[in-house]
């Protein structure tokens, strides 16, 4: 019995719970994500029917969480790394670690976005790890008019499917 009861719960973590995010499901709501991560608080937002909630420095080299409620529930996470404790090895050992965990990356895509006097120039690369996440690994850096870099931002996003469905749409 006690077999079949662990057996029956590591199911239904591994069917329901967000990669990397064993204590979270899409469509938690604040509580949750406040039972599971103590210490959050509200990012500044300009969706509406939208709320950030962000925990500061999680863990060593990584800013921060940021989880993104519409209407009160979860659809999207955010990892934003550390920019300057992470290294170009870290960058690559993050990236083995998904391919090993989540597969082979199903796409790689640039990013070429210009925004007047500064463009963001990158790369994503998407991740199917299960029928409900997809996870993005994003680098970016930030250019000048000049083509300076004034920044460069290592993102990890992890997104709802139902909700990045609708978004396409």
């Amino acid at each position: 019995m006690k077999k079949l009861l662990f057996l029956f719960l590591t199911v239904y973590t591994f069917t329901f719970a967000i990669t990397d995010f064993p204590s979270l499901k899409w469509k938690d709501g604040e509580f949750d994500i406040l039972m599971s991560f103590p210490g959050i608080g509200e990012d500044l937002n300009y969706l509406q029917d939208t709320k950030i909630l962000s925990k500061e420095n999680p863990k060593e080299k990584i800013n921060s969480y940021k989880f993104h409620l519409k209407n009160e529930t979860l659809y999207k996470i955010e990892v934003i790394f550390d920019s300057s404790s992470v290294e170009r090895d870290d960058i690559k050992k993050i990236y083995e670690t998904l391919e090993k965990t989540m597969g082979n990356p199903v796409s790689k895509d640039p990013i070429n976005i210009n925004l007047g006097s500064i463009s963001l120039r990158g790369n994503s690369v998407t991740f199917f790890p299960d029928n409900k996440t997809t996870v993005f690994l994003k680098g970016i850096d930030t250019l000048d008019k000049n083509n300076t870099m004034i920044n460069s931002q290592l993102i990890l996003e992890y997104w709802d499917n139902e909700i990045l469905n609708i978004m396409k749409e």
